[in-house]
């Protein structure tokens, strides 16, 4: 019904629009005016119910406009109904009305024209739209162009155009970028601004490359980086691009000799296999060739046959280069196999045994028995090749070599045997199936020498399964199951363990049987035991690894296996004086613990860094695994400058934990960091994301996050989630907003993050802005999925305000053999049970572990601010009223200065609290627990309370006699107020010398300048204080009392006060109010010679 209505209401209005247009009834003033308010009012009922308006409609819109036009409706009649027809339009609609009216009266009588005019442009231009959106070539969307330019000069000449118009322009201007470019400069966006950031990428990225298949790639890299919108990591690796796409030119144009490596990445990246071929004959040698034969495009031109003709002349091996090129040969060709053979046999003795039988398996799975063929032939597999013979094409030649093998098979087989066999398919098949012993001279081939020597050997027996290795020895695969196995058990365990790494899984029975040495064969669960109780002592490097993989088996064979519990098999072992080392060797332990580190994850942070900081650098930069390790660690630990000595120590590739650094090193350093990384693999997506990152832009963040998000979903692969967790951890380390978090959070369909969300980087970051619950919460979750914890995320998670000793002691059982948890644990139960003794021996004890076992790091120092902070707050005057706790604190004063080397916290104390630190007083530990939270917090960068520094400074003002306590509180106050003026002026009430103190605070006389009146005046008398404290209550201090503190003076005692206002107040409006105190207790004018303009530029007062 209410449909029903609001149309039979718009029918009716628009009727009586219309009779005023058609019908030729005429329209007054009046009943123009009762038309335009129904109008109006039923503009605003639509609005009000969220539905189209009745000007919205091109129809209903015409007709009004018309209508007043017609009947010389004048324009300022007409405004209030304009207001509503530009609500009522598209912004170019709105934007065309604008652009046609002007400041002059003469345009707005043209504004039903207009009006009316905005409809049908806009119809007009979508009419353009589909014409040049329906253009199949650059010439014919040109001349669409053109034509509506000229068509409508009111454009002056640019077309405004949407941006699928204009992606169009660039899509077709791919095969002709002149014809594009030129129709570029017609063509202006509408609206850039409104498009999505992705959207105005692409089309600065198709501009570019109009420039680009143009041959100016410089031109391109230009456009890109000039435009905001596309991300830096795209920017990156289009200038890679454009680099290398021009190394050709720098090549050839070279005198002098270049390196290998620039001459064969010159020809993979030149722009054409002409370009390519040129470099080629301009520096010739084997890389170059096979750089040449990589390019699809140069194979393809010059064709299979001149492309294995050049590999022969070239003496290339590698078959992973002959491969397209054999494919190319026709399926048809009669001699295909033996060209297969020949051209495969340079590749023979290069490559691994393992890859020949997968490859081999992988072609006979897919039924290509021509190329399994070739290539068994050409490694001379012939015992494998000939069975698959018979597979072959009909009409297809066999290998000549294959032939010659069947022949001398069948020889071997005749009662006389083959005599004398001299190449190399007799003596495989003499070795294979006749006689072995009787072979001299055999032909240097690994595949029949391993066969010779796996036969003169012993035979294996179940008595004596542990037999000496042969280092010569090499699994290979043979068509005889019994060969294979004899030749492969005979192999050491390493070489057996890698061959059955590379071979198919359905190959492994043919080659081992049941077992195999090393890998099958059950470990002694015993081993770790006999060592503990044997005489063996580990002396050398060697020992160590080889100690620390025997715990690792142990503790694998009893589902033990964690690095809390390696640590400790390990310290058992030390303990026990099995590891003996001597002072040049001890790093060597240190470091095979590192290396046993990938078996369970990672070790502890603070251990590791406490590893890097103890080995000598030349040392652990030789040791990849290790120093993997000790960069994410040190980078946990806050100790990025040593993880960048440590880096800049580093030969290239660098450990993939180094980008850790863009987390916590100075931004510009980050930049630097990444961008080496990347340097050395420009390909890695880990150092693009983080270039984007630490730019801000998180697009490239959220395309790998919804990428890996598909692919766990699918695979629930172990690297896909680690590869997300690190991701994500990346975004919350770098991200500074709050709503770039929000955004990726919600592009990655994620409601909430939790701790197994993130890696160890993005996870610490969390912590320190979670609340004190989260933050056990989170730690909770990774205890309960095996992850590894960090010490100094519970001292994080401890160190929260407001944090309950149950609570604490939860956390602190996760981690239950550190000894500086447990100490933290002490404090807070001392706390809950207010026993200010026990806090202070809890916090004396916390310094000397930092101090001694973690080498006064910064990441532990912090928390030892917030525990002197919680001393502070949670012990009121009369606990710090028994004298029994000075000794000790004055004892931790003194290790803080000696330990950490703080001569300055020394002679602060002297200057700041000396009586504190002389005399055992009621308090005065109180003061000395004050001024070391104080100096730390500035020292660490911490905010320090204003309420704690009140508080220290009315005990001292209070409580003790000691004014340079109070003093020292009141100059570390920003803005004291009047309560802590009244304290400092208490505190200084007997000192001779108080006048001099209070003025030299500048912060005491800064906003009470009458401060200054009474504290100068030296003929007051001791008095002055009560005074000064009447004065502070009272704000503003009354007129009259200032007069009776100016009045008396001499010219000189004037001139001197008036000085010392000017600089503390300069020519501030208060300075002239004291100006004028001084003109009615003294002759005027003076004033005019006291108030002086501050001096500048070191100029003399």
């Amino acid at each position: 019904m209410r449909c029903s209505a609001r149309i039979f209401c718009d029918d009716t209005l628009l009727r009586q629009w219309k009779k005023h247009l058609t019908e030729g009834q005429p329209l007054t003033k009046g009943d123009a005016f009762r038309l335009m308010r129904r109008t109006l009012n039923e503009t605003q009922r639509a609005e009000q119910q969220q539905r189209l308006s009745f000007l919205a409609s091109k129809g209903n819109s015409t007709t009004v406009w018309k209508a007043l036009a017609r009947h010389n409706i004048t324009w300022r009649n007409s405004l209030t109904l304009m207001d509503a027809q530009l609500a009522a339009f598209s912004p170019s609609r709105r934007e065309f009305v604008c652009s046609r009216l002007g400041p002059t009266s003469r345009l707005w009588m043209q504004l039903p024209h207009v009006i009316v005019g905005a409809w049908q442009t806009e119809d007009d231009m979508l009419a353009v739209f589909n014409r040049l959106l329906a253009s199949e070539t650059i010439v014919q969307f040109a001349s669409i162009v053109l034509a509506a330019i000229r068509e409508r000069p009111q454009l002056g000449g640019v077309l405004p155009v949407v941006s699928c118009v204009l992606l169009h322009c660039y899509e077709l201007g791919g095969k002709q970028p002149d014809t594009a470019l030129s129709c570029c400069r017609l063509l202006a966006l509408v609206g850039p601004e409104k498009l999505p950031r992705s959207e105005r990428e692409v089309l600065a990225f198709r501009y570019a490359m109009l420039y680009a298949t143009q041959g100016q790639w410089s031109v391109a890299l230009s456009v890109v980086n000039a435009a905001h919108e596309v991300r830096p990591s795209a920017k990156r690796l289009l200038w890679l691009h454009t680099s290398r796409i021009v190394q050709w030119i720098k090549a050839i144009e070279c005198l002098h000799p270049v390196e290998p490596s620039f001459v064969a990445s010159s020809i993979e990246y030149a722009p054409n296999w002409l370009c390519a071929l040129r470099t080629y004959e301009r520096w010739r040698s084997r890389d170059a060739a096979q750089a040449l034969l990589i390019r699809k495009d140069c194979i393809s031109a010059v064709g299979w046959e001149a492309s294995l003709h050049f590999c022969s002349q070239n003496g290339v091996d590698s078959y992973g280069i002959l491969r397209p090129i054999l494919s190319m040969v026709p399926g048809d060709h009669p001699q295909r196999m033996q060209i297969l053979t020949d051209a495969t046999r340079a590749t023979g003795e290069s490559m691994y045994a393992g890859t020949l039988s997968r490859r081999a398996f992988k072609l006979a799975q897919r039924g290509e028995w021509a190329e399994a063929i070739g290539l068994l032939c050409g490694c001379r597999y012939y015992d494998v090749a000939l069975p698959l013979a018979p597979y072959a094409s009909r009409g297809a030649a066999l290998p000549h070599e294959l032939l010659a093998y069947e022949g001398a098979l069948c020889r071997v087989n005749l009662p006389g045997g083959l005599q004398a066999p001299v190449s190399f398919e007799e003596q495989l098949a003499v070795a294979l199936h006749g006689d072995w012993r009787q072979l001299k001279n055999v032909h240097d081939n690994a595949r029949l020498k391993s066969l010779m020597l796996a036969r003169s050997e012993p035979k294996l027996s179940p008595k004596s399964p542990i037999l000496e290795e042969s280092s010569e020895i090499q699994c290979f695969t043979f068509q005889s199951e019994e060969l294979s196995r004899l030749v492969c058990l005979s192999a050491s365990s390493k070489v057996q363990q890698y061959f059955v790494q590379v071979i198919p899984r359905e190959l492994r029975k043919h080659h081992f049987g049941l077992r195999r040495r090393g890998g099958l064969k059950p470990v002694s669960p015993d081993r770790y035991a006999k060592f503990l109780s044997g005489n063996d002592i580990v002396t050398d490097g060697e020992g160590c690894n080889a100690l620390c993989a025997i715990v690792v088996e142990h503790l694998r064979l009893t589902n033990k296996l964690s690095g809390e519990a390696f640590l400790r098999e390990v310290s058992r072992c030390l303990a026990s004086g099995k590891v003996q080392l001597t002072a040049g060797l001890r790093h060597e332990f240190s470091l095979a613990v590192l290396r046993a580190t990938p078996h369970f994850g990672r070790l502890d942070a603070t251990l590791s860094s406490r590893i890097a900081l103890t080995t000598p650098l030349h040392y652990l930069t030789a040791h990849a695994v290790a120093l993997e390790s000790c960069m994410s660690a040190l980078v946990l630990t806050g100790q990025w400058e040593r993880a960048i000595v440590i880096m800049q120590r580093t030969k290239p590739p660098y450990p993939e934990s180094s980008a850790a650094l863009a987390y916590v090193a100075p931004r510009h350093l980050a930049l630097n960091v990444v961008k080496l990384l990347w340097r050395g693999n420009p390909q890695d997506r880990w150092t693009l994301v983080l270039q984007d990152l630490l730019h801000g832009d998180t697009r490239f963040a959220t395309d790998e996050l919804v990428i890996s998000a598909s692919r766990t979903k699918f695979s629930n692969g172990r690297k896909d989630v680690q590869w997300r967790r690190r991701v994500l951890g990346a975004c919350c380390a770098l991200l500074q907003s709050s709503q770039s978090m929000h955004d990726v959070m919600q592009t990655a369909k994620l409601s909430t993050l939790c701790a197994l969300d993130v890696d160890e980087h993005g996870l610490q970051r969390l912590l320190r802005v979670l609340s004190w619950e989260q933050a056990l919460t989170a730690i909770s979750d990774l205890s309960e999925n095996n992850e590894v914890i960090d010490e100094h995320w519970l001292l994080i998670a401890c160190m929260k305000p407001h944090i309950p000793f149950d609570a604490v002691s939860k956390g602190v059982s996760l981690f239950p053999y550190s000894f500086l948890l447990n100490t933290v644990r002490v404090y807070y139960q001392a706390v809950e049970e207010k026993s200010l003794v026990t806090a202070v021996k809890a916090v004396y004890r916390y310094q000397m572990l930092v101090m001694k076992e973690y080498r006064a790091d910064a990441t532990y120092l912090r928390p030892l601010v917030t525990l002197l902070k919680g001393l502070l707050l949670h012990y009121d005057g009369e606990r710090w009223s028994d004298t029994t706790v000075w000794p000790l604190v004055r004892r931790l004063f003194n290790h803080i200065v000696e330990g950490f080397g703080m001569t300055q916290l020394g002679r602060e104390g002297r200057r700041g609290v000396p009586v504190a630190l002389r005399e055992d007083k009621p308090l005065h530990a109180l003061l000395i627990i004050g001024l070391l939270y104080h100096h730390l917090s500035r020292v660490m960068q911490m905010p320090i309370p204003a309420n704690i520094t009140s508080h220290l400074l009315r005990s001292a003002a209070y409580g003790t006699n000691d004014y340079n306590a109070a003093l020292y509180f009141f100059k570390s106050l920003k803005h004291p107020n009047i309560y802590e003026r009244s304290l400092l002026v208490f505190a200084l009430r007997d000192v001779d010398d108080a006048m001099t103190l209070l003025l030299r605070a500048g912060r005491f006389v800064h906003d009470r300048p009458e401060q200054a009146l009474l504290w100068s005046d030296s003929r007051r008398g001791s008095d002055r204080w009560l005074l000064s404290i009447e004065l502070l209550s009272q704000s503003p201090p009354p007129r009259g009392k200032l007069l009776d503190l100016c009045r008396g003076w001499t010219w000189a005692e004037a001139l001197r006060v008036m000085e010392l206002l000017r600089r503390i107040m300069g020519t501030s409006p208060e300075a002239k109010m004291y100006a004028e105190l001084v003109r009615e207790c003294h002759l005027g004018g003076a004033a005019n010679v006291v108030i002086s303009p501050i001096p500048t530029n070191g100029e003399e007062e």
